[in-house]
């Protein structure tokens, strides 16, 4: 028995209310980090969900991640016009009493976006653990009137 399961379960939940009550499939319910499944992806085996946070604003999506100790190098990030993936791989080296240690961490995590955005407009920065990705939205068609014959 996975001690998440339960997490997952009321998080599923949640998500369903939530797209209930607004009625659209693009919501993004709050996930701790945690070592376990979620989302199709196997996090077996060490790999973390970093906390993520998507605002939005009149011209920009801005996606904002905790990666606690990782560098701008070993950050991996992939976006599309409607969805985003960030993936990275810490280490941190330990000497005691000339033994040498290595411990990693991973961090994985793909989310659709609730607009279109701009692939090639990103503007991603990474400081003190924190990384933000803003991304500018595309120009959505209203549609028009036709006037049936």
């Amino acid at each position: 028995m996975d001690p998440y399961d339960d997490i997952d379960r009321f998080e599923k939940m949640m998500r369903k209310m939530v797209e209930g009550l607004f009625g659209g499939g693009h919501i993004e319910v709050f996930a701790p980090m945690r070592v376990g499944k979620s989302r199709g992806v196997d996090l077996g085996s060490g790999v973390r969900e970093p906390l993520t946070d998507i605002n939005e604003t009149k011209d920009q999506v801005i996606v904002t991640m905790e990666l606690p100790g990782a560098t701008k190098e070993d950050i991996h990030l992939e976006v599309t016009s409607n969805g985003i993936e960030i993936s990275a791989r810490t280490q941190k080296v330990s000497e005691a009493e000339g033994v040498s240690k290595r411990a990693f961490t991973q961090f994985k995590k793909f989310m659709s976006l609730p607009v279109d955005v701009d692939p090639d407009s990103v503007d991603a920065q990474y400081r003190n653990g924190i990384l933000e990705v803003k991304l500018k939205k595309l120009k959505q068609d209203k549609g028009r009137k036709v006037k049936i014959k």
